[in-house]
């Protein structure tokens, strides 16, 4: 598998991509049209949305909201997300969307994302199969490369 990862231009035509592929998997699958076209339209008008691809077919997609620290602070204790509507915030990439096909397809969506938003924290909700709600909160750092191997050094 040659996977791609990449955003795409907003338009009506990446909007109907992320939803056909969204709409085949759970969660997403159940929630409602018009709270899900919403969220991910808005993702995608502010290029905070990534898609993976396989050669041409879709494997997964990853989209995400900039909170300010008071914002993301209110959507942690509420529950309920701020409105669309307002500008983006700087501090906090909040997860919202993220599906894949496979685990290592979702593993590098959101590398990728982190590689968008280094510096940020990164937030968000899932929920467990018990249906407990977990909140997750770190900062990306940049991301390691492995250091060279000493050198050897000679002894007399």
């Amino acid at each position: 598998m040659a996977l791609t990862i990449r955003a795409l231009d907003p338009s009506y035509a990446t909007l109907g991509v992320a939803l056909h592929f969204l709409a085949r998997r759970p969660p997403f699958s159940g929630f409602r049209f018009g709270d899900l076209t919403q969220t991910v339209d808005d993702q995608i008008r502010r290029r905070h949305a990534l898609f993976a691809f396989d050669d041409r077919r879709v494997v997964g997609y990853l989209g995400w909201h900039l909170y300010d620290h008071a914002e993301a602070r209110d959507f942690a204790q509420t529950g309920r997300p701020p409105p669309l509507e307002r500008p983006d915030g700087a501090d906090v990439a909040w997860v919202m969307t993220a599906a894949a096909a496979a685990p290592q397809t979702l593993i590098a969506l959101v590398e990728a994302g982190k590689a968008q938003n280094v510096g940020r924290r990164a937030m968000g909700v899932r929920y467990r199969k018990n249906g407990k709600r977990v909140i997750f909160d770190q900062v990306i750092a940049p991301r390691r490369t492995k250091a060279p191997a000493p050198e050897p050094t000679e002894r007399p």
